[in-house]
């Protein structure tokens, strides 16, 4: 539940009242966000909001309008759901000499509470009867109770939803320069001022009637939203004007209410006020009027004010910039008007009256015309207005039709407006048909390549001669088809078409209806249903054909063309509030509506509004692009310094950052989206291509830093470690690089340059280690084996040389007792010769034995060397203390041979070892 004392307490308070006057309060409870086109309506009827909280609002008028804005909203909540209480009852408007608007309310109904209604309620307060009768349509229902209200005799509104309740308020405006008009000076200067404010009415629409002689500028407002443009507009023209000192003249503005006067010259001697004490640059009005305007516009006190004032009295506003509000702007898309005038009926096909549907240029244009809003959404608007203008200048009703045929195959900004115009109905244009039988998906909408292969088609004679416009021959061979293969679902919809250029809606309809019966898809159905909701518009029963858009809708809920038609229809109807966010909700999903919408012929009811509520979405996208603007030219110096010419990734980006530049620079709403969603992904996907690039040189870094520890661990078993200069001169080289690649940010732009640079460097300079350290493994190799062959001979040779000092005296002692032993006598002589031979046999057969021995024990010795080797490496890291910390360490897995020091030596100094000597130096112990 939601208490109505809350909000009054946030109101101004008036302690002394400088004016009072009776009104209408209405309180406002909702539930989740607010539905934007319940405020649209109320202002558009002349409401203020006073006070707002999250789910609960406060809004005055002076008048009954409130009474029309509710009855709209009651034809509203009839086609859509409105979650909404509204409660009206009399007030006392309260002006303070501070200028603050306020209201007193009843204690009894300042306390009550209320809940959110499940649909639109509006309760009114018996008091508030006088003014209900004072609109055509409206009574009360039978009195209402409520939990929460006060015992008033609350009563529902009876709306007749027959009437149109728009509202019939209108004022009168008129400029008047200051000075003597007879003067050079002032002629030239009220010139130049009037040429801008010629600008305003023309966005606005507003006809105007110019008195040279006395200066008097007269115009009809038709609105309160005409009425709040007009004042945004003058109000930041005079703001712009006097700022830049351009084109400048003092002038005095006034507003009143129509109320029956007459639209001519003698007007501003009319209206009551004293032109020569009218204060210059500032809009004057009625409290009413101003009051109206008082979100925007702060409303000003006359100096010459009387004592017996009210609401009727004059006064002036001016913009609220020092409250940080800012008037409501509009685009400026003026539509070539000698193009959309005649005297026939609006075509169905295009919405145009200078042709009829049997005549209309786009019966022979394609079903997929993408390209057209692509190619419009490429074109500033600037050009777009400029291409307008002079496509109105030299439209000649007589030749319409041949111009048109011209432009939609020329090129330039005028024929993409032409092709942009035909391009709107093209869910509903001939065009369509024949590609209905192809279509394979199941839902609306519908691209090229979602098609089966064009087949043979029945009706192609009869397509063909309607495109041509002989409609008797289409519907003779239409009928020679039907009587041939039966009724099907094209032929029932080409002869609704046929009907329908014979200007029979009636027909059109029945045979509409009966492909309705015959379709047997969704999409259909679909197709079937936007024909007819098209036909209901283009006779104005504009709910029928809402009904038959949303049920489309229904079925293909991607599909954007009947909630847009939709929209038409709304302006169509004079809801253009509503319509307000429906187009903003298309623009937001999708941005070509925008361009679509300033082309649209058919919202010329609702247009100044429609596009002064599109201010705001392109204001936002303007601003927006101009930041990612500047973030494109940032992109573009940058992407140099990451990506050198021969990857991969820069010639696309490159591609795409010199579109994007060009899409920031077009004035358009669909480049300024489409800039900002391609910045988005490209950022995306440079950053993810700049982290893919720095795992790969990670990784591969991470792999050379294995290598090298191979390398130094191979190297480390080299025996003369003084030789090996160059290849220290190599390895240190490594050792920088890796170490300098592991510890710098890569994330900068130069070092991810050096780092891809230092890649190829330090792979380079690892094959050439490979290849010196095969050298290397030869030298160990011989060396492991000699020393393994010296150890065998050494040890066979001394038990050889042992067993010979043991074996030879002990042969001799008891050969010596065997008498005539030539042998034992033979020795005797020649006793140092025999021990010399003797010698020398067991060096010759140990030296054999040891190298048979070590050829055959080698491998597996040098393998298990290796591997303790191994073992003692990994239990020494294994029980190694943990090293202190270091503002820079090496990244891990890098290994500790590669933390020398960056100005190492290339070569070391004779009987020293190089500075990265850990990789080479051999185990003290194996």
């Amino acid at each position: 539940m939601y208490t109505l004392s809350t909000l009054l307490e946030r109101l101004q308070s008036v302690s002394q009242a400088r004016l009072i006057s009776s009104g209408y309060g209405l309180w406002m409870v909702w539930s989740g966000s607010f539905n934007n086109a319940v405020g649209h309506t109320l202002r558009d009827h002349g409401l203020v909001q006073l006070v707002e909280d999250p789910c609960q609002s406060f809004w005055v008028s002076f008048n009954p309008e409130v009474f029309r804005a509710l009855a709209k909203l009651q034809i509203w909540a009839k086609l859509n759901p409105l979650p909404l209480f509204c409660q009206v009852f009399p007030v006392t408007s309260l002006v303070g000499y501070d200028m603050n608007l306020s209201v007193s309310v009843p204690r009894e109904i300042a306390r009550q509470q209320a809940g959110v209604a499940e649909d639109l309620e509006v309760l009114l307060h018996p008091k508030v009867a006088e003014g209900v009768r004072a609109v055509n349509g409206l009574s009360f229902g039978p009195s209402v109770t409520m939990q929460g209200l006060s015992n008033l005799g609350w009563a529902p509104l009876v709306v007749d939803q027959g009437l149109d309740y728009s509202s019939p308020a209108n004022w009168y405006g008129v400029i008047r320069p200051l000075g003597r008009l007879g003067e050079r000076e002032a002629i030239a200067g009220w010139r130049a001022f009037f040429s801008e404010v010629q600008g305003v009415f023309q966005r606005l629409n507003i006809k105007y009637l110019a008195d040279d002689a006395q200066g008097f500028v007269i115009f009809p407002l038709e609105s309160y939203r005409q009425m709040r443009l007009y004042c945004v507009e003058i109000s930041t023209l005079l703001a712009d004007l006097k700022t830049t000192q351009r084109a400048y003249w003092p002038c005095v503005f006034a507003l009143t209410e129509q109320r029956g006067m007459s639209f001519s010259m003698d007007l501003p001697h009319r209206m009551g006020v004293d032109w020569n004490r009218m204060t210059p640059d500032f809009l004057h009005m009625r409290y009413r009027d101003g009051y109206a305007l008082y979100d925007a516009f702060k409303v000003n006190e006359l100096s010459y004010g009387s004592d017996q004032e009210s609401l009727d009295s004059w006064c002036n506003v001016s913009i609220r910039q020092a409250d940080g509000q800012s008037g409501q702007g509009t685009i400026e898309m003026p539509l070539p008007r000698r193009w959309l005038a005649g005297s026939a009926k609006e075509c169905y096909y295009c919405g145009l009256k200078n042709h009829t549907a049997a005549h209309c240029p786009s019966k022979g244009l394609p079903p997929f015309r993408a390209a057209v809003w692509t190619a419009l959404g490429e074109r500033n608007l600037s050009d777009m207005a400029m291409a307008f203008k002079s496509l109105d200048e030299g439209a000649d009703p007589a030749k319409v039709l041949a111009q048109t045929a011209t432009l939609l195959g020329g090129k330039g900004v005028d024929a993409d407006l032409v092709r942009a115009i035909f391009a709107i109905g093209s869910p509903y244009q001939l065009g369509m048909l024949p590609i209905i039988q192809r279509i394979k998906n199941r839902e609306w909408p519908v691209e090229p390549e979602q098609l089966n292969p064009e087949e043979p088609w029945p009706l192609a004679d009869a397509y063909a001669a309607l495109v041509a416009g002989e409609g008797e021959k289409a519907k003779e061979s239409l009928r020679a088809v039907s009587a041939k293969a039966g009724r099907s679902f094209e032929a029932a919809c080409l002869e609704g078409f046929v009907s329908l250029e014979a200007d029979d809606h009636h027909m059109a309809q029945f045979y509409w209806q009966e492909a309705t019966r015959l379709g047997e898809t969704n999409v259909q159905q679909g197709y079937v249903q936007f024909l007819q909701a098209r036909l209901r518009e283009m006779a104005g029963e504009y709910r029928e054909a809402l009904g038959l858009y949303r049920q489309a809708l229904m079925g293909s809920s991607k599909w954007l063309e009947p909630t847009y038609r939709e929209g038409v229809c709304m302006v169509k109807m004079g809801f253009t509030g509503q319509s307000l966010d429906i187009f903003a909700d298309l623009v937001n999903r999708e941005p070509m509506f925008f361009n679509r919408i300033l082309v649209d012929s058919e919202i010329d009811r609702g247009r100044v509004h429609v596009l002064s509520g599109l201010w705001e979405p392109w204001n936002e996208a303007q601003a927006r692009a101009k930041i990612v603007g500047l973030k494109v030219v940032s992109q573009l110096k940058e992407l140099p310094q990451w990506f050198e010419e021969d990857h991969a990734f820069r010639a696309p980006a490159q591609a795409h950052l010199e579109r994007m530049e060009a899409l920031a620079n077009t004035e358009n709403f669909v480049a300024y989206r489409e800039v900002g969603r391609g910045m988005d992904g490209f950022t995306l996907e440079m950053q993810k291509q700049i982290d893919e690039e720095i795992k790969r040189i990670k990784e591969r870094v991470g792999d050379y830093a294995q290598r090298l520890r191979e390398v130094q661990y191979e190297a480390g078993w080299f025996p003369f470690p003084k030789l090996l200069r160059d290849f220290n001169r190599d390895f240190n080289f490594c050792v920088k690089r890796i170490n300098w690649v592991m510890t710098q940010p890569l994330r900068k732009a130069d070092n991810f340059r050096i780092a891809r640079r230092h890649v190829p460097e330090i792979e380079q300079h690892l094959i050439s280690l490979s290849k010196r350290l095969v050298s290397l493994r030869i030298v160990r190799d011989s060396t492991l084996f000699a020393m393994i062959l010296g150890k065998n001979f050494v040890w066979i040779e001394v038990v050889g040389l042992a067993l010979a000092l043991l074996t030879i005296p002990v042969l001799l002692y008891y050969s010596s007792k065997i008498a005539s032993n030539w042998i034992v006598e033979g020795i005797l002589a020649q006793k140092w010769a025999f021990q010399k031979g003797l010698i020398f046999l067991v060096t010759l057969f140990a030296l054999g034995l040891a190298s048979m021995l070590s050829v055959m024990s080698f491998e597996k010795k040098k393998k298990k060397l290796f591997e303790a080797d191994a073992e003692r490496r990994a239990e020494r890291k294994k029980n190694a203390k943990p090293a202190a910390k270091r503002p820079a360490p090496p990244a891990a897995g890098a290994p500790k041979a590669l933390e020398a020091k960056a100005g190492a030596k290339d070569s070391a100094k004779p009987g020293a070892k190089p500075p990265a000597k850990p990789a080479v130096k051999a185990p003290a112990k194996k």
